[in-house]
């Protein structure tokens, strides 16, 4: 491996802003490749990042000399994007969720394993500065054991056109794309979930995907967490609160007024607020980890294939209860 390490994006929209942003901060790695179906698109990163334009994931595995790729495409085109490059035994950084559905995300964790390449699900707010400081906060036991995970990523986004709003492409509405970020978070913070409960439905815009979910999330009938994700919430905060035997923890997304992150131990009056402008944003230290790994030539990342498989079969099994009506055992 040269001192330099050459990087392709797949997939030219908004989220591959942020992952070429991330790059640009790390001096030694160059974006030499880029591809996507509409022309503009990847036109317009070309001209950004000095990348030619591959014709296609395969051409670029096979001629790009890559060390890395992102793959930023819709969901429903994720294993088809990275079969190229685990087959070249390139290292993938790939978009969450996994894949539209649990079968195709199975066949691209086998791919992965078969592969034994280094594949990185991007769930990119297990790097998120507030959370990697609540992590610390629980793991030394400052709070105590966990009984409660409460989690809301709302705002407002208008959908018309957006690949979202298209299941083919996306999987689902917000349960799929919000709600993969707020379930592997539970996972991270609290541990595996042993059931799941969700309702779903429209609450402002009229798409063929749902605007709105609620997911309940249990582990042994001790612990427990509530997540809530929408299109369609104006003016919504984003929180992440995490309630344990010994205190609480709240983290703060950009929230006026608010530090990032905030806790407050049992018999406590006052919060206590964390720190967190040590850490890079969430994007920034995503990338600086699979980099990291890249050049140390590891086959595991922080937040691997079985990280967004297991997160996909929960967000099935969320969907399957929400047309049920029922509990689903996971």
């Amino acid at each position: 491996m040269s001192d330099r390490l050459r990087v392709g994006i797949v997939g030219c929209g908004g989220i591959a802003r942020a992952h070429v942003s991330a790059y640009h901060s790390i001096p030694e790695v160059d974006i030499v490749s880029v591809h996507d179906v509409v022309p503009a698109a990847a036109e317009a990163l070309a001209r950004e990042t000095d990348a030619r334009i591959a014709k296609s994931p395969q051409e670029m595995a096979a001629v790009d000399d890559l060390d890395a790729v992102s793959i930023c495409t819709p969901p429903a085109l994720h294993f088809e994007h990275c079969r190229p490059f685990l087959e070249a035994r390139i290292a993938v950084l790939c978009e969450k969720p996994l894949e539209a559905n649990t079968r195709a995300a199975a066949r691209l964790a086998e791919l992965t394993r078969r592969s034994r390449t280094l594949f990185m699900t991007a769930f990119c707010h297990r790097f998120h500065p507030a959370v990697i400081e609540l992590k610390k906060l629980i793991d030394n036991g400052a709070l105590g054991k966990p009984l409660l995970f409460r989690n809301i990523f709302g705002g407002y986004l208008p959908l018309k056109g957006n690949h979202r709003a298209n299941p083919a492409l996306s999987g689902g509405g917000v349960i799929i794309d919000n709600g993969s970020h707020s379930v592997d978070l539970f996972r991270f913070l609290v541990g595996e979930p042993t059931a799941v409960q969700a309702v779903a439905g429209n609450a402002m815009q009229k798409l063929p995907i749902e605007d709105f979910g609620m997911i309940v999330l249990e582990r042994r009938g001790k612990v427990f967490g509530e997540i809530t994700s929408s299109y369609s919430l104006k003016g919504c905060g984003n929180w992440l609160e995490w309630y344990g035997t010994q205190g609480v923890a709240m983290v703060s997304y950009w929230n006026p007024g608010e530090p990032d992150l905030k806790y407050r131990i049992e018999g406590q009056t006052e919060w206590t607020p964390i720190d967190c402008s040590s850490h890079p944003d969430r994007f920034a230290g995503e990338i600086g980890h699979f980099i990291g790994c890249v050049r140390a030539g590891q086959r595991k990342a922080a937040v691997t294939v079985e990280d967004g498989y297991r997160a996909s079969v929960i967000i099935q099994a969320a969907y399957e209860s929400a047309a049920k009506g029922k509990k689903i055992a996971l």
